[in-house]
């Protein structure tokens, strides 16, 4: 039983056929391949630069510096890490942008269009966050501005600045919460969101019409 779902799960991942006209890059652009590439690539990089990376206010800046001018290929690593993540937010928003002005959020697809509206809103969250752990003067400030409009929210206001940002004041504990965010909460909720995304894409239809 678990072979044969297994084999469904690999056969509805990659089919065996594929319509030719499914193989063509039409007006979609492929803008939501091309941001789930930068997301891999940012859990690559990302990787990579959490083995030098330091979660603590006392080291974070410094950890930063040392990646950037120290350690080998630090620099590009950074930089491959920082503009994908650019990449990856404009991306989203264009898809976004084709999938509205093109119609396809309507039935059936309207779940999906939810499920693409949160990985949205994840995709800017993980980028602020990544922002705010250079803990620079900037990086402070945005945080204390984020946290204030956080608790401005009705009803759920300071518990959501309390569980995103943690304590108001500035400590190892606000640190760590915002580096949780970045490095494993939400980039394992957007991808099994992802994976949910592209799962309904396929049984809705497909993008260019059955399969």
């Amino acid at each position: 039983m678990a072979r044969g779902s297994l084999s469904a799960l690999i056969l509805h991942v990659h089919p065996r056929l594929v319509p030719e006209k499914a193989t063509r890059i039409g007006y979609t652009w492929c803008l939501g391949g091309l941001a789930l590439w930068m997301f891999l690539l940012e859990v690559f990089t990302g990787a990579l630069l959490m083995l030098h990376y330091v979660p603590s206010t006392a080291e974070a800046y410094l950890s930063v510096q040392t990646i950037t001018h120290v350690v080998e290929y630090g620099f590009f690593i950074r930089n491959l890490h920082y503009w994908c993540g650019q990449a990856m937010v404009l991306l989203v928003v264009l898809h976004m942008v084709r999938v509205f002005v093109s119609g396809a959020y309507a039935p059936p697809r309207r779940v999906n269009w939810l499920i693409g509206v949160g990985l949205l809103v994840g995709t800017l969250l993980v980028d602020f966050t990544g922002y705010l752990l250079v803990w620079d003067e900037r990086a402070l400030w945005a945080r204390t501005i984020a946290r204030n409009l956080a608790i401005e929210l009705p009803l759920v206001g300071g518990f959501a600045a309390q569980v995103v940002f943690g304590p108001e004041e500035v400590s190892d504990t606000a640190m760590v919460r915002l580096y949780a965010w970045h490095v494993i909460l939400l980039p394992l909720s957007m991808g099994l969101l992802c994976g949910w995304h592209f799962w309904r894409i396929r049984k809705d239809g497909g993008v260019f019409g059955p399969l």
